[in-house]
């Protein structure tokens, strides 16, 4: 008995390009509407949770995005600079926990009606069926690929 034949595909065909597309397109809707805040999408998401969960050490905020912390790290950096989140002692020295300041806060409560906008634009766009059917792949997605 032979081994099957390989499955030939186009770089076209590959799930992540097609991800990464689809990603990229809805960011831009996000960004478009997030633009008189100042910030990007992912910074919003960050500050979010960071408002909602903080004080938060970098390490469970990595586990609760699914980011490595490097990538966090950079995108932090922002949001630290601009004092929207800072830094607080966790009462260990070298652990430290992230907050969000009253400015962030308030940029917070700014930004949420124009995400709002964004999701409605998004969903409106796809329809109440594909959204749904999107959620759920992708979450079952990476319930599936976090196991690897």
């Amino acid at each position: 008995m032979s081994a099957p034949a390989p499955i030939r595909l186009s770089p076209a065909e590959c799930t992540c390009f097609r991800v990464r597309g689809a990603a990229r397109r809805v960011t831009q809707i996000y960004s478009r509407h997030m633009a008189p805040t100042g910030l990007k999408i992912s910074q919003f998401s960050l500050l979010g949770f960071v408002a909602a969960r903080g004080p938060i050490t970098i390490g469970r905020l990595s586990e609760l995005l699914a980011t490595d912390r490097t990538t966090l790290t950079r995108n932090l950096r922002p949001l630290l600079a601009n004092g929207v989140i800072e830094r607080a002692e966790a009462g260990d020295k070298r652990r430290h926990e992230l907050v969000a300041t009253l400015a962030g806060r308030a940029l917070f409560k700014r930004a949420l009606p124009l995400w709002a906008a964004a999701e409605q634009e998004v969903r409106a766009a796809m329809g109440a069926k594909l959204t749904a059917d999107l959620h759920g792949a992708l979450d079952r997605s990476m319930e599936k690929l976090t196991a690897l």
